[in-house]
Formats: structure tokens, C-alpha cells, sequence
């Protein structure tokens, strides 16, 4: 396979930069954009994503993986970044991908853990990509969201130190503006595929069935063990075959 560090310019002028990872052999492939949790980066928690672009690698399947603005090795601070820039980072990165030489412009799916599964469901109906997947995607996040900044801005600061990074309140206030993250998934029409491990703590059976009634055709499957990460050898084996079967039958 090819691993290649990428970096482009979003439309604020930010460089954000990340991982291409390709099948050997071959010209333009099936891509998946993979879309990184709150605080997170694009390799994922314990190298998630970085085990599973290579596992879809090895089935001829490629895939992109950025850092957000503020996160990981993309410029700005996490105290930068904001709701509205995630989204609009979301479309610049999808649109980079259609145009690289190595993709298959209809065949470009989208997939988000967590944070990146709440924002992959919101800006698809836009994107419109081939195929969503939605690992355990924090919908809850929105749900009490100003009221939890107003906590917090009560208090005369206007953000908060989560493990030592400023999370700016200004992020909630600006979430809490749009729809519910229900009513905002709905429109995307194409195959969707849910996951989440039975231990998860963080997010429910409940987020995920209100997720999958949101579309027409929906699988939600549900893995044994692994927490909210899916942190168990057997169960990232699982969802990385399971993902690169979603894929293969919906090319």
C-alpha cells in the first residue's frame, strides 16, 4: 500500500493536513473520508483509523484522513476551532478528495467517529456521498448544548479546560443554532451503516435507532465489546471487515 502524508489550504487560508492512504496497483480507487472525534486526530484513538485505512488498503479500497482545524497537526489551536469551521473543513476536504487523480469520483463514501459521526450524518445530505457510516456518532453532543455553555460563561470565562485544551463556549452557541442533529441528517438517501459496541457509555442503542429511522436504507449493527472506541483486537477486526463489505456491495 501507499501511505502519503497530504496537506491543502481550507477556504479560510488554514492549512490542514493529514493521511492518504492507497491500495498498490491501480489508478483511480474507491475512497472513504474519515472524520476524526472531539479532541481527537485523523489517526484516530489508538491509531483506529490508522488500523482501518490500512485494513480497506489490503481489499483495494482507499481512504483520507484529516485533522480539523485546531486538531492535531493542522494549524490553529483547539480554542480556534469552531462549529460552522468543522463543517465547512468537512466540505473542503471532501471536495479536495473528488479532485485528486487517485479517486473515483462516484465512488467517494463518508464515514465520522463520534463528533465526526454527528458532523458526517449533518453534511451529508449536501455531500451526498456514495455510502455513510456512522460509528457511534454523538448526536448527544447537541442536545442541552447552550444551556451547558451557559453554565460555564455564568461563571465569567468563556471556555473550558477539557484535559488541557480551551474549549471555547462561542463552539456550543454555535451548534445550538442548528436543527436537531436529527432533523438535520435527514435528506441523504443513499446506503448508511451504523455501528456501535454493546458497552459503549457514551452514546445508546437509542441515538443509533433514531439515527437509522432517519433513512431509507440503513444497517445498524451492534459489536460486543470495545467501549465508545471500539477498543478490543477481535471488534476492530470486525467493524474493519464489516466496513470494507459496505463498501464493496455498494460500489
Amino acid at each position: 500500500m501507499q501511505i502519503i502524508q497530504a496537506n491543502f489550504q481550507n477556504r479560510a487560508g488554514h492549512t490542514l493536513r493529514g493521511i492518504v492512504t492507497l491500495p498498490d496497483g491501480g489508478a483511480a480507487f474507491p475512497m472513504l473520508v474519515m472524520l476524526h472525534g472531539f479532541g481527537g486526530t485523523c489517526g484516530g484513538y489508538k491509531a483506529m483509523f490508522t488500523q482501518m485505512s490500512r485494513a480497506l488498503a489490503v481489499q483495494g479500497i482507499g481512504s483520507v484522513r484529516f485533522d480539523f482545524y485546531g486538531n492535531g497537526e493542522s494549524d490553529g489551536s483547539f480554542g480556534d476551532m469552531t462549529f460552522e469551521g468543522l463543517h465547512t473543513d468537512i466540505a473542503d476536504i471532501f471536495a479536495w478528495v473528488k479532485a485528486q487523480p487517485f479517486t473515483d469520483n462516484d465512488r467517494v463514501f463518508l464515514c465520522g467517529h463520534s463528533m465526526g459521526g454527528y458532523l458526517a450524518a449533518s453534511t451529508a445530505p449536501k455531500l451526498n456521498p456514495r455510502g455513510l457510516v456512522l460509528l457511534c456518532p454523538g448526536a448527544g453532543m447537541w442536545f442541552g448544548c447552550a444551556e451547558r455553555a451557559d453554565a460555564v460563561t455564568k461563571t465569567g470565562q468563556d471556555f473550558a479546560d477539557v484535559e488541557g485544551l480551551c474549549y471555547k463556549m462561542d463552539f456550543n452557541y454555535q451548534m445550538s443554532k442548528h436543527p436537531d442533529p436529527y432533523t438535520e441528517a435527514a435528506g441523504y438517501a443513499g446506503p448508511v451503516l451504523i455501528a456501535r459496541a454493546a458497552d459503549d457509555k457514551l452514546v445508546d442503542d437509542a441515538c443509533c435507532q433514531s439515527y437509522k429511522n432517519v433513512y431509507n436504507h440503513a444497517e445498524f449493527m451492534t459489536l460486543e465489546r470495545g467501549g465508545h472506541n471500539f477498543a478490543a483486537i477481535p471488534t476492530r477486526e470486525a467493524l474493519n471487515q464489516a466496513l470494507a463489505d459496505f463498501i464493496k456491495n455498494n460500489v
